[in-house]
């Protein structure tokens, strides 16, 4: 049973580290680009 235990986990490590790279890569292409500096309405209306 250990050598079956010992065997799958490089697989899993390897595996798991690429679901968390994909999962981290949809995250940042899905919240878009921000701006550095936070607008301010009442600033934008002045002009």
């Amino acid at each position: 049973m250990y050598e079956v235990i010992a065997a799958l986990t490089p697989p899993v490590v390897v595996g798991g580290a690429f679901v968390y790279g994909v999962f981290k890569l949809f995250r940042s292409e899905a919240a878009g680009r921000r701006p550095s500096k936070p607008i301010d309405k009442a600033e934008s209306q002045n002009g």
